[in-house]
């Protein structure tokens, strides 16, 4: 018997009419349907590991062990050039009517790269050459383990057309090395599930080299809209596509399917957001309020950041002024915390006037509104990162037919470790994106969906840097 105070505790949060989903007979389902039928896990508690009875301590546990000796996923890398092409952005409260905007994907003119790493099966990555082979030209650095570059030839015969996809966003500075990210790849890609997956890599990160001097930020959608738009949809155009983000990946993921809105690509069925700071003000404010999140977490995830910045100095970012002169004479910049780095780096180097300036459009939470894809949103309120239970998305969830909460009692950031050691979401979140692949989503009518905002909200995305 498991005593109660080894529970973490689930609970769901739905709207009043939350989305229709069809299935092949006709039959129509809802998520909160779908999850008391087929996956109980996302509905009832779970038993958690003794040794990590609560959020700091789950959370140190995933930050110090790597746990190389699981889930050992083997990747094949591609690089990824973003070319200088526009994309289409309508404007549908343009003075005079709707009018279609072509919006360019980034400022430098072709020369960015990111990568995303395939997962492959241990004999194909066992098979496949070192990555000396295939490695670009503007690589510098050695990759992370079980991973080795392709060419777009070889590609093709890692994706089947007619198995779903997932697409994976790590959290800050992470990669597709990251625990939290093989425990579901692993999952979801076994054979009970049998969906392809790829980590979509941020610049710099995953020991990617960059070729543009620039890296990221919770508001850099294009990316991913650069991934889908431009590779995955011409390419493998009936793949149905899952799309998950853990973090800060989760907020740029929660951003991109915000701004794409009405218009999200069809073949996107689900998205699931795991982990993620909603209110980005909110929890600046979190991390400040408590001695661990102000002495250790907020140092730990600066000092991260400025490593990678350190990192690429030599290979792009010499050439910005702002970060040349931190470099020049390191001492005259007090940078302790994330919000320093934020407010010194990442929004000056985005047009951005500071990091409160940067916090507030960049929060996902003003986005939920416009959300047209089915979306699980799973978060511990123990989350020391994040904020858990302050900033929650609520009022959104009631008001958005097409996105559900669940939370947990004990889970920290990115942790939800069970009494066996493992990690709780892979399972019952394979589960639900198996029974969502085989639905088609029932429009809701215009008086079911919250205000459009979009008069107010005109671009609400960078166009040129």
């Amino acid at each position: 018997m498991v005593f109660g105070f080894l529970k973490s505790w689930v609970d769901n949060r739905f709207p009043e009419n939350p989305v229709k989903l069809k299935l092949e007979d006709d039959l129509t389902l809802t998520i909160p349907d779908i999850i008391a039928k087929k996956v109980p896990e996302l509905n009832k508690g779970y038993s958690f590991t003794p040794l990590f009875p609560s959020g700091h301590l789950q959370t140190a546990y995933t930050a110090i062990n790597k746990m190389e000796d699981v889930d050992q996923v083997h990747y094949a890398r591609r690089l990824l050039t973003v070319e200088n092409k526009t994309y289409n952005f309508e404007d549908t409260e343009a003075p005079g009517g709707p009018i279609i905007n072509k919006l360019p994907y980034d400022s430098w003119e072709g020369t960015s790269t990111f990568t995303i790493d395939y997962a492959v099966s241990k004999e194909v990555g066992n098979d496949m050459v070192g990555d000396d082979e295939f490695k670009p030209s503007s690589q510098i650095y050695d990759l992370p383990p079980r991973t080795k570059y392709i060419t777009s030839s070889m590609e093709k015969s890692i994706l089947d057309n007619d198995k779903p996809l997932i697409i994976a966003l790590h959290g800050l500075s992470g990669g597709s090395y990251e625990s939290y990210i093989r425990a579901f790849v692993n999952e979801v890609t076994s054979s009970e599930y049998n969906f392809d997956a790829l980590v979509l890599n941020a610049r710099g990160c995953a020991n990617h080299t960059i070729t543009s001097p620039q890296l990221f930020n919770g508001l850099w959608t294009n990316d991913l809209r650069y991934l889908i738009n431009e590779h995955i949809k011409p390419n493998w155009p009936n793949k149905k596509i899952f799309l998950i983000g853990f973090s800060l990946g989760g907020a740029i993921l929660a951003n991109y399917i915000g701004q794409e809105g009405s218009a999200i690509y069809s073949n996107i069925k689900a998205v699931a957001v795991m982990g993620t700071p909603w209110d980005f003000i909110e929890g600046s404010r979190h991390l400040k309020s408590s001695i661990l999140g102000d002495k250790v977490y907020s140092p730990t995830m600066c000092q991260n950041v400025l490593r990678l910045l350190n990192t690429h100095y030599d290979s792009q970012l010499n050439i910005n002024p702002i970060i040349k002169a931190y470099k020049d004479a390191p001492q005259k910049f007090q940078m302790n915390r994330l919000r320093d780095f934020d407010e010194l780096f990442t929004s000056r180097l985005f047009g951005l006037n500071c990091a409160d300036d940067y916090y507030r459009r960049a929060s996902p939470v003003q986005r939920l509104w416009r959300v047209r894809v089915p979306t699980i949103i799973v978060l511990s309120l123990d989350d020391p990162i994040t904020g858990g239970s302050n900033g929650l998305p609520q009022r959104e969830v009631d008001l958005n037919p097409y996105v559900h909460l669940v939370t947990t009692s004990v889970g920290g950031h990115l942790g939800w470790f069970t009494l066996q050691g493992h990690r709780w979401y892979p399972k019952p979140l394979a589960k639900l994106f198996t029974e969502l692949k085989l639905t088609i989503v029932v429009p809701p009518s215009q008086d079911e969906l919250p205000l459009n905002i979009d008069r107010a909200w005109r671009y609400d995305r960078f166009v040129k840097i």
